[in-house]
């Protein structure tokens, strides 16, 4: 009779499976707009959109009495009903954090369908969140849902949250309002609509870590604000205050852990600022320790799966799969700039490629009024779309000539030898090279609008690093057997491209330094000294040594002319002045020889 039942249902659900891939483009067209759900009247108990709230610790008594004096809080105040546009998502909960059930579980998804209180495509049920439930997003994808710790930990979250807002105070709508301006265009990981929406109504409807994750990125350019530029310095609200919150809020999130905490992870890892002005200089590995994290607990919420045809609403839809792609940059960009292996693999990687209906807010815009497709909204989006393109090369790149597979001794390089891995090459220098004409005009690094900030310089920076990457690989494999002009023609071009890096760095205009810049862009810049430093190290002439030393220095001066109102740059200067070695010497050299 069990194994009955347990067909039978299997058999509905590949039913409710095929008709919802047959409607999905339809679901997606006819999806509630979030906002409608939001305006609902719903308590902060209940509205959470893709900032899912999760507790934290208490603050400080001071700071809570502080916060209670801005916003007075009811504590009785009666739970309402559940916000329509939140009914059937997963890892937006408010109270339940959900856990994907992977194939080699031990526990059987199919042992799991006899916990399932709801069948596919229903609402969840009115169950009690002290019990952990079995959901079945599609005929192969099972999540447990678990309940949150206990109501007291409603009360931390409240007073993390009621800290949070009193060191930005009054100006939590203001930072708001700027970070979706200038950062949310070319980063987009957060639901706009949702997250402002609920910030109108309270700051107590988000997850502690993200809010100050929001704040704090919005800080960095506390500049393009009128609001905030005529403030006085002393009633700036201070970083270092909410990075704490943010760090701590998150270290909590991560035990229950929903879409809002990775969100604010990936936030917290973009700072270029946070190193450079703490005077600090944190490790490099304690963010590549962070990513790890990161990709462990997005892993637990399934953002590495498929959800095209999950029973979520088409919103969270698009909202996982934008969050999946920036995780998959991070998690590439981070293992080339450290020499680390990718902590995501390809053969675990199932998330559909990110298109127009993923990213709603290109659906809000009116073509009459922006003909020439120049909106920062469209802008942004392109650029996201073309650096996933370009870390998609990258990613072959690394595993086809820095991988352990490629490198070892008797690995794949030393069996090809020189002339076959540079065979190996053209194809990726093809696609390079194609994805770079493929750029349309808006995308191009001279194309900016007056007054406002451009964002195109950090993508053409990641394709110089991608470029200095493939050619770097080629300079170290070759032998005193390479044929001389092969040998010659590696090295020139290498030049080149290392001259067309350093000048795209001195091409940048205060509009492109005052953009957002990813973590990854301090690096990328760092590792153009590198090949400077490596055809110095294997110069066979005085003469290629005194032009690797001279680009050298023309790096730095690109650099410290943009330090002063560029992190990343200023960031990128110290590691090669400190951390990279051999650039040093470099300069020695070239004095020695002149």
């Amino acid at each position: 009779m069990l194994t009955i039942t347990l067909r039978q249902n299997r058999e509905k659900e590949r039913e409710k499976q095929h008709d919802t891939r047959d409607g999905e483009e339809n679901q997606g067209n006819s999806t509630t707009s979030p906002i409608a759900g939001i305006e609902t009247g719903a308590s902060p108990s209940s509205r959470h959109g893709d900032a899912a709230s999760t507790p934290a610790s208490v603050e400080s008594n001071q700071q809570f009495t502080q916060m209670q004096q801005v916003m007075p809080f009811e504590d009785n105040m009666p739970e309402p009903s559940r916000p329509s546009i939140l009914s059937n998502t997963l890892g937006l909960d408010l109270k339940t954090h959900a856990e994907y059930i992977g194939p080699t579980d031990y526990r059987d998804p199919v042992l799991l369908d006899l916990h399932r209180p709801n069948l596919l495509n229903q609402e969840t049920p009115p169950l009690s969140t002290t019990s952990t439930f079995a959901r079945r997003l599609d005929y192969q994808t099972v999540f447990l849902v678990h309940p949150d710790e206990s109501t007291a930990s409603e009360k931390m979250r409240i007073a993390d949250l009621d800290a949070i807002e009193a060191t930005v105070h009054p100006l939590g709508r203001t930072l708001v309002d700027l970070y979706f301006r200038i950062v949310h265009p070319s980063f987009p990981i957060l639901h706009k609509d949702v997250f402002i929406s609920k910030h109108r109504l309270s700051h107590r409807h988000f997850a502690p870590s993200l809010l100050a994750a929001v704040y704090l990125v919005a800080l960095d350019w506390q500049l393009y604000d009128s609001q905030l530029a005529g403030r006085e310095v002393e009633s700036i609200p201070d970083p270092a205050a909410l990075e704490e919150l943010a760090e701590r809020t998150i270290n909590q999130d991560m035990r229950r852990p929903k879409l809002s905490t990775l969100e604010a992870g990936l936030l917290l890892l973009q700072r270029n600022r946070r190193i450079v002005e703490s005077g600090s200089h944190t490790h490099p590995m304690s963010n590549r320790m962070f990513t790890a994290q990161i990709v462990a607990m997005a892993q637990d919420l399934g953002i590495h799966i498929d959800c095209s045809t999950w029973s979520i609403p088409a919103w969270e839809v698009g909202l996982r799969r934008r969050l999946a792609w920036a995780l998959y940059m991070q998690d590439r960009w981070g293992a080339c700039v450290h020499g680390r292996p990718f902590l995501i693999q390809d053969s675990d990687w199932d998330v559909r490629p990110c298109t127009a209906p993923d990213y709603p807010e290109l659906g809000q815009m009116d073509p009459e009024a922006n003909p020439d497709h120049t909106s920062p909204i469209i802008v942004g989006w392109d650029l996201f779309i073309r650096h996933i393109e370009l870390t998609q090369i990258l990613s072959d790149v690394i595993r086809t000539f820095y991988s352990a597979a490629a490198t070892r001794v008797g690995g794949a390089l030393d069996q090809m030898g020189v002339v076959a891995a540079v065979e190996l090459a053209k194809p990726l220098v093809f696609r390079l090279r194609e994805w770079h004409a493929n750029l349309p005009p808006r995308l191009q690094l001279q194309n900016t609008q007056l007054r406002e900030l451009c964002a195109n310089g950090a993508l053409h920076l990641a394709h110089a690093a991608v470029e200095i990457a493939l050619h770097r690989a080629l300079v170290r494999i070759t032998t005193p057997d390479t044929p001389a002009s092969l040998y010659e023609v590696l090295r020139s071009t290498a030049r080149a491209k290392l001259q067309s890096a350093i000048e795209l760095l001195g091409s940048l205009r205060p509009e492109h330094t005052a953009a957002f810049w990813g973590s990854a862009a301090a690096y990328q810049a760092a590792e153009i000294g590198s090949l400077a430093g490596l055809l110095w190290a294997t110069a066979d002439s005085f003469d290629e040594m005194a032009w690797c030393a001279s680009r050298v220095e023309e790096l730095r001066w690109a650099l410290r002319v943009r330090g002063a109102a560029a992190p990343f740059a200023r960031e990128a200067l110290r590691l090669l002045e400190r951390d990279i070695g051999g650039l040093g010497m470099v300069k020695t050299a070239n004095d020695s020889i002149s």
